[in-house]
Formats: structure tokens, C-alpha cells, sequence
């Protein structure tokens, strides 16, 4: 049996990793259990070979934990994979950053359980972070919640960012309501936290060159106009956040640019 976990979200991949692997050994005990990564040592796959393939004297199964099985894209390794999938006594877990390559996509098929971990973005991020910070007992005004969520939402490996802040704040000692002032005292926005004020001005700014003017600022500091789009977003509300909404409907689908879209609400929203 192959279970294949894979995507950009490291942290919530190599959860799911110790989640399966913890109830193997509780199921399973004792055990006999090897990992392999093949991305830093490329010639493990014969190791692999020769544990898949030797009998277990004391246990009713194996486990093995393959990181990197794509670094190696022999003919006898993709063969040695394969021979798993049907193997009743065999569990093998692999766990890549990227998706399958052609002659590894046999690992995306029916009879292979796989998992996508894409990095999280909007309903799904928001959702994370809120469960997260629920299971720490945090609790965030309105403006440092949406604060919070702008800088995790504009930046790599989210997940793992998002649950390292929590932990930093609930280290902290900080209790009750979490205000933005307080939350400053922790975690360190930095240049975000500036693109958080400009947009915050833009919102509540009625008067348009003084609008577009805020705009130029962040171009003009070469901030990412897909940061200052979700800021925009994070904290718009009414009929400027439903404005915002059919612009990221039509960025996504293709239809303008975040440049495109960011000037064109300035001129033209109300």
C-alpha cells in the first residue's frame, strides 16, 4: 500500500505524515519501520529495495517513510515503488514538495491514496488560523485579526509561519483580547505593517488623487501589488469589499493584472 502526501504546504503535509505514521504504530506494535530520503542520499532506493523485500522474523508488517522518492527516476526504483501498491503487509508513505513527474505519476491513480497540500489562501487560510489560534485560547480585537491575517497571507509557507506567531504570542504571556498595539509588541510586521496603514488610508480616503496617491507610495517601495490587494481586501467591508471580490474573481480568471485592478478601484469606486 503507497499513501503519496505532496505539495507546498510543508507543515500541514508533515502533519499529516506523523498522523499516519503515529496510528501505524499504535496499530502495529511492535514495529518494523525505516525512512529513506532519497533526496539526500540518492543511492537509499537499493536500501529501500532490500527492506521492502526482506522478511520481518518478529512483526505482522512495515512501515517505511520515503522523502525525495522522485530525486531517483530509474526504471528498477519505479518498479520497486510500484510492486507496493498491491503489497498487503507493506505501508509506505512518500512525502514530496512537488507534484508527481510524468513516469511518477502512477502515484496520483486510483489505486494509490494521495493528499495536495497547496499552500492556503482566503476562506481555507482564515479558517486554519482561526481553529489554530482557538486551540491556544486567542483571542484578537477585529483590527489586529485582520492585521494578522494580511501578514500570513502574503507570505511562504503559511501554515508554518501562522502556528510559529501563535506560539510566540501565547509565549508571551499576552491574555484576554489582543489588540493591535499589544500584538506589535510581538510579532514584528516591519515594511507590512507601513502597506497595512496605506491601505487602510485608501479605504477610508474619499477624494481620489489623494487615493491614488497612496497607491504610487507602495509602487514607488516596490511592495508586491498582490500584498496590497489582499490588505485592501483584509479589511475592506460594505460595498468596497464586495467591489474587491469581482476584481480577485477576475485577477484569478485571468482577466487584469493586481496593478490593473488596484488603479481601476481607485478610480472608479465609490
Amino acid at each position: 500500500m503507497i499513501i503519496f502526501l505532496y505539495g507546498k504546504d510543508s507543515y500541514r503535509r508533515n502533519r499529516k505524515l506523523k498522523e499516519l505514521s503515529d496510528a501505524y504504530r499504535e496499530k502495529h506494535a511492535p514495529i518494523d519501520m525505516a525512512v529513506f530520503d532519497l533526496e539526500d542520499n540518492p543511492d537509499d532506493w537499493q536500501r529501500a529495495g532490500d527492506f521492502f523485500n526482506q522478511p520481518s522474523m518478529f512483526v505482522d508488517s512495515k512501515l517505511a517513510v520515503v522523502k525525495g522518492a522522485q530525486a531517483v527516476s530509474g526504471k528498477e526504483w519505479i518498479d520497486i515503488l510500484k510492486a507496493q501498491i498491491e503489497a498487503e503487509k507493506i505501508f509506505v508513505i512518500i512525502s514530496e514538495e512537488n507534484p508527481p513527474k510524468k513516469e511518477f505519476k502512477f502515484l496520483t491513480k486510483e489505486n494509490v491514496t494521495s493528499q495536495k497540500f497547496d499552500e492556503l489562501e482566503d476562506a481555507a487560510l482564515a479558517g486554519f488560523l482561526k481553529k489554530e489560534a482557538n486551540l491556544r485560547d486567542l483571542l484578537f480585537a477585529e483590527d489586529a485579526w485582520r492585521f494578522f491575517l494580511s501578514y500570513i497571507a502574503d507570505s511562504k509557507e503559511r501554515s508554518a509561519l501562522a502556528v510559529n506567531e501563535l506560539e510566540k504570542i501565547c509565549l508571551s504571556g499576552l491574555s484576554g483580547e489582543i489588540s493591535l498595539a499589544r500584538l506589535r509588541t510581538v510579532v514584528r510586521f516591519e515594511r507590512k505593517e507601513e502597506v497595512f496603514r496605506i491601505a487602510s488610508a485608501i479605504l477610508r480616503e474619499r477624494e481620489v488623487g489623494r487615493r491614488l496617491g497612496a497607491l504610487e507610495r507602495t509602487f514607488l517601495q516596490r511592495e508586491a501589488p498582490s500584498y496590497v490587494f489582499n490588505s485592501l481586501g483584509f479589511q475592506a467591508s460594505g460595498k468596497s469589499a464586495l467591489e474587491l471580490a469581482d476584481y480577485d474573481v477576475s485577477i484569478k480568471s485571468g482577466g487584469l493584472e493586481y496593478e490593473e485592478a488596484l488603479t481601476d478601484f481607485i478610480l472608479f469606486s465609490s
